[in-house]
């Protein structure tokens, strides 16, 4: 598999002047089967989206079955600009491996995905204002992409955050229409119940500039 292929993660190192200046590990792609497959562990009618068309609840869109990953009926997008927030709560105690994104098409598909841990009620100024626990540079492809996350930096999850900070297209929005979760989980046991947070976007608040070049550097 060409480096250009795999899932460019950019929590840790940065592209040199070439274009290929970095280093990364070269992981073994998880196998294709959707046993380890999180969609039931996901609370989907309290999934958050921020700043998008149809409101909060239009995040829950985005969260279908291993089947339906191709679909593109249905989907997210960000209304007052090209940045947008899904929040996603789960009815156990996740251990996360990968995730799988399904955006675009050409201009309105983001450039980067920051991922935050365990923190339900994070908006734009949150966001802006921390660091993710990883990050990642979004493939240019038409299905959806795979992307292994820093397993122990998300284990023992019950909210996971998602930031797409724009696209750097032409297009003054952007779309997501799909998001997959892989790993492991286990019951809570006595968990009183899912709390919701639906703190409304601040549009005026989080404008964002998108990058503009091929790659950018994540210093985190």
């Amino acid at each position: 598999m060409s480096c250009a292929d795999e899932h460019h993660d950019h929590s840790g190192h940065g592209h040199g002047g070439d274009g290929h200046g970095h280093d990364h590990d070269h992981d073994i792609p998880l196998s294709a089967g959707p046993s380890d497959a999180l969609y039931s562990q996901i609370d989907v009618d309290h999934v958050v989206a921020l700043n998008a068309v149809g409101g909060t609840g239009a995040g829950r869109k985005v969260i279908k079955e291993w089947a339906k990953r191709e679909d593109e009926v249905d989907y997210v997008e960000s209304d007052a600009d090209d940045a947008l927030i899904i929040r996603i709560p789960f009815v156990s105690s996740v251990s996360l491996r990968s995730i799988t994104v399904k955006a675009g098409p050409g201009g309105h598909r983001p450039t980067a995905m920051r991922l935050y841990a365990n923190q339900p009620g994070l908006d734009f100024s949150d966001v802006e204002a921390q660091q993710p626990v990883q990050a990642f540079e979004l493939i240019e492809r038409a299905e959806g992409v795979e992307y292994q996350v820093k397993a122990a930096k998300f284990a023992s999850l019950t909210t996971l955050t998602l930031f797409f900070p724009g696209n750097g297209g032409d297009e003054d929005s952007s779309r997501v229409y799909y998001v997959g979760l892989r790993g492991t989980y286990k019951q809570i046991a006595g968990r009183p119940g899912v709390i919701v947070y639906e703190a409304a976007a601040r549009p005026s608040d989080h404008r964002m500039e998108a990058p503009t070049g091929a790659a950018f550097q994540h210093n985190y």
